[in-house]
């Protein structure tokens, strides 16, 4: 393959990821990882995309939500074993935080069956998958819809987020380096993040493998400002061990084969899809 395809091929990829690493390029398109860093400064001189450590992300999907139906369906197996992990550290009485990402969406489906807790959170989403549970006060902070998310943002949601005592933040991001820290692919997004990280006694931040080595439009915090990273088994040990070293607690979740295959939110997803 020539340089000029090989790159066409790079930003069919990028367009229907957003986001891709240097070794996953490597390896699509069996050539060395030199190479394609030099496609990559190729296609990010000519303005079609960024780079960051370990790979690069389409501009234009940096600075725009990706729909939600799409993000919900990356990975959806290894956000269900982070989810369930992470519903296990939610205790009776809690009153917690919860972000607009699609693993904290698949966190809150384990949660039916919790009691007497609080849910704060500005996701449509995780409000429609709690409604009608009797021992779960749900608060959704109200502000600017921003459709694409299907999530409110702006400051009416950072105003109401610090006017509460929660007690464990649960949020996701876009990407995650030690260098560039915990990244978001807007700014609205980032900074209610910001503004849970802030009001919550303890933060648990729930991400896949893809997002590792992945830098996107804005830092929403340095990887120390959260207590827990829970991920999955894709995660290099590496990276997992650097994270350790600066005091991270770090939780992997079981791998897909060892999580029974949750029912909540199928018929939602397949109205998703259609």
């Amino acid at each position: 393959m020539r340089p000029e395809e090989r790159r066409q091929e790079i930003m069919k990829h990028l367009n229907e990821r957003g986001i891709a690493k240097v070794t996953e390029l490597s390896e699509i398109f069996q050539v060395t990882e030199e190479t394609i860093r030099r496609d990559l400064e190729y296609l990010e001189g000519k303005g079609y995309l960024k780079r960051t450590h370990g790979g690069a992300y389409n501009i234009k999907i940096g600075q725009e939500e990706t729909a939600f139906y799409i993000r919900n369906m990356r990975n959806r197996l290894e956000k269900q074993s982070i989810g369930k992990v992470a519903a296990e550290l939610v205790q009776p009485g809690d009153v917690i935080a919860v972000d607009a990402s699609t693993t904290a969406l698949q966190f809150v489906y384990f949660l039916k069956e919790k009691k007497d807790i609080v849910v704060i959170t500005h996701a449509i989403k995780v409000v429609m998958a709690l409604e009608g549970n009797r021992d779960i006060t749900v608060i959704c902070t109200g502000g600017t819809l921003q459709p694409r998310t299907l999530s409110f943002v702006g400051p009416l949601v950072e105003s109401a987020l610090s006017n509460y005592n929660i007690r464990k933040a649960f949020i996701s991001c876009k990407g995650i380096t030690l260098e560039e820290g915990i990244t978001e692919s807007t700014e609205l997004q980032a900074k209610v993040k910001q503004e849970m990280l802030k009001a919550a006694k303890e933060t648990i931040l729930l991400v896949d493998h893809d997002k590792f080595g992945t830098a996107t439009l804005t830092t929403m915090a340095p990887v120390t400002a959260v207590n827990k990273i829970i991920t999955d088994t894709g995660t290099p040990k590496e990276d997992l061990d650097k994270l350790k070293k600066l005091g991270i607690e770090v939780i992997v979740a079981p791998g897909p084969g060892e999580v029974h295959n949750v029912s909540y939110g199928e018929s939602e997803n397949r109205h998703l899809t259609h």
